[in-house]
């Protein structure tokens, strides 16, 4: 289960990869910064390849995400969630060319620390509580 989680939790990161290049790409210099300002350009954007498959991700995530939660207590892998924040820093690196500096790979260690604890620490107590 856990890979699966892994699986999951890095599509919702590139989901957010895809979305931010598409919107990106599709934009007018007077849009810069801006959200569209009609219905139309609103599913100009929608529709754009880029940003539909990363919402099209973000679907299947979203029923990945009961499945896991049908499985797995919330505490042991709401935290799995921040492994998307280390997909999106890479991802935003590579594809898009924001930087990366040293504070975001600290944060990168410690976020991968902060998973690693917290999910030990619920198989720790079911151990615990089972003995």
């Amino acid at each position: 289960m856990i890979l699966f989680i892994i699986i999951m939790v890095t599509m919702a990161g590139v989901a957010q990869v895809f979305i931010k290049s598409g919107v990106n790409f599709i934009k007018s210099p007077e849009q810069l910064g801006g959200f569209p300002s009609n219905l139309s350009e609103f599913f100009v954007m929608v529709f754009y390849w880029q940003v539909f498959l990363g919402l099209c991700f973000y679907f299947v995530f979203g029923l990945a995400w009961l499945k896991i939660l049908s499985s797995v207590p919330v505490s042991f892998a709401f935290p799995f969630l921040a492994i998307s924040y280390i997909v999106i820093i890479l991802g935003s690196y590579l594809f898009l060319n924001e930087p990366i500096n040293a504070l975001k790979l600290t944060s990168i260690v410690l976020i991968i620390l902060g998973v690693v604890s917290l999910s030990r620490s619920d198989t720790t107590e079911s151990v615990q509580s089972s003995r």
